[in-house]
């Protein structure tokens, strides 16, 4: 079950004072124990213990909640949500793909249609969590029938408030649903990702850590890609909903390690937010971040794609007849220990500006990603009229060139694009009394899950946020930085169009 969000105007209703509810009032309303009313207190999306202060009605709320009534179901309805349970309709190819041959499973996804319908709209839910590729509240029923064997209590009794003014969010009610359906034990909020996963190797990963963790278990017994001190696991128990566990996981390691919210929030945007391999060497990266307190968030990003190149990138060398041979990374035994963060500054400078060098980078190409270019014509009162262009990069050669206008390693991109992994675009800026395009944003754009993950400016400014770089303010006379935050609309225009997300 969901709790309910006290809002301004519930905070000056009387009925809204705070109280402390007893032991006895947990009991008058159907708590077994401790546990369970701790449980519904991380549901509800409140600290737990009996010293949490409650609205005085919050016994009505509960016992509204408890007894919440079903929509009505109409014949016309039931027929529809068959169908979608049977694969008649458009979400056939994963029903079959996913449930199989399984007669079981299929019946357990038809009852999970017909019970949940009547709670969240199941045949007009669009998507319900923030990232991944199986987002829709469909990926997510289906997920859960592939485990009904698991089911230890009988689906038709669970209830949930429906959503008002955004309230409960709907993956908080799938949350509900599944520590209903699987747990015995409370199971931390950012768990719930794990139901939007799929039934892939990786997703079926994490189903398993959610049942896991239901029945009772630690999260640091999880075969995870992170190890987790007891410190961090206690913060995982309070993560917000970033995506995924592993992302979840890499916030507790941060703030664990001693780091504030906004490393936290800039390790996240590096391929550390999204690649959780070879962690005993990259949780040393973290802890020399954390270490070095003062540094400037914006430099986590060009340190992090630094030392992957130097340790974990392969070299390709152009061979005469045009062939590339791939050799080991640059310093494969690459190490923390004992490196001061000067140093290391002045190395991923010298790194940058050699990358940004023509005569360095090995030239590769490839085909486009399949998204499509974009113009703009575009007219403010500070810019005058400006033909917007939104263009992919196809080389590394381009990317060499945009890195060096740019002044950003974005070349380090080409293995990725040449992989058929990363798409690199370019949005650029005509002014009417100008000859020349000018670079003004750069974006990184994962091809499978269509997410743009970075999106950078000069000297990795970030548009509508004040420059920390002192040569970006000194450009502010040029007129870019009021280019970069307009910038920022053009992308947004494009991403609509071609329905992409993002994760920067």
């Amino acid at each position: 079950m969901t709790g309910l969000a006290q809002t301004a105007a519930d905070a000056a209703d009387p009925a809204f004072a705070a109280v402390v509810p007893t032991w006895e009032e947990l009991v008058k309303v159907g708590f077994e124990s401790l546990k369970s009313y701790q449980h519904w207190c991380r549901l509800s999306g409140m600290d737990d213990g009996l010293d949490q202060e409650q609205p005085a009605n919050w016994l009505e709320h509960h016992l509204a909640e408890a007894l919440a009534p079903k929509r009505p179901l109409t014949e016309k309805r039931q027929q529809t949500l068959e169908q979608l349970a049977a694969g008649e309709l458009p979400w056939k190819g994963f029903v079959v793909e996913w449930l199989g041959q399984d007669a079981e499973a299929h019946k357990a996804f038809q009852r999970l249609i017909l019970h949940v319908d009547g709670f969240m709209n199941v045949i007009t839910a669009k998507s319900v969590y923030r990232s991944g590729p199986y987002r829709h509240l469909i990926h997510c029923l289906l997920a859960l029938a592939c485990h009904h064997r698991r089911w230890i209590r009988p689906l038709e009794e669970w209830r949930c408030v429906p959503p008002k003014g955004g309230h409960p969010r709907r993956s908080d009610q799938i949350f509900s649903l599944a520590c209903y359906l699987l747990g015995r034990y409370p199971v931390p909020n950012a768990m719930v990702s794990a139901w939007f996963g799929g039934v892939e190797e990786q997703g079926l990963r994490q189903q398993e850590w959610f049942i896991y963790m239901a029945s009772g278990g630690s999260i640091r017994a999880l075969d995870a890609p992170i190890k987790l001190t007891r410190r961090m696991a206690h913060l995982f128990q309070r993560s917000p909903q970033l995506g995924s566990v592993e992302k979840s996981m890499r916030w507790a390691q941060v703030l664990g390690m001693g780091g504030n919210g906004p490393l936290a929030q800039a390790t996240l945007k590096t391929r550390l937010g999204r690649n959780f391999e070879n962690d005993e060497f990259w949780s040393t990266v973290v802890l020399f971040l954390v270490n070095n307190a003062m540094m400037d968030p914006t430099w986590v990003g060009p340190i992090v794609d630094y030392i992957h190149n130097m340790k974990f990138a392969p070299s390709r060398i152009v061979q005469e007849g045009g062939g590339l041979e791939e050799a080991p990374p640059p310093q494969p035994n690459f190490t923390m220990k004992g490196r001061s963060a000067t140093k290391l500054l002045r190395q991923v400078e010298a790194w940058h500006g050699h990358l940004s060098r023509e005569e360095y980078v090995n030239f590769q190409s490839w085909q486009p990603c399949g998204i499509r270019p974009w113009e703009l014509e575009d007219e403010m009162e500070e810019l005058g009229k400006v033909r917007w262009t939104v263009q992919e990069l196809l080389s590394s050669w381009e990317l060499a060139a945009e890195g060096r206008a740019m002044h950003h390693c974005v070349v380090s991109y080409s293995d990725q694009c040449a992989d058929g992994n990363t798409a690199i675009w370019s949005i650029g800026a005509l002014q009417e009394e100008a000859e020349e395009r000018e670079h003004v944003l750069t974006i990184a754009l994962d091809i499978k899950t269509r997410t743009v993950t970075q999106a950078r400016g000069r000297y990795n400014a970030v548009p509508n946020k004040p420059p920390k770089s002192g040569k970006v303010r000194d450009e502010v006379q040029g007129g870019y930085l009021r280019l970069l935050d307009r910038s920022e609309y053009v992308m947004q225009e494009w991403m609509q169009r071609e329905r992409l997300r993002r994760d920067d």
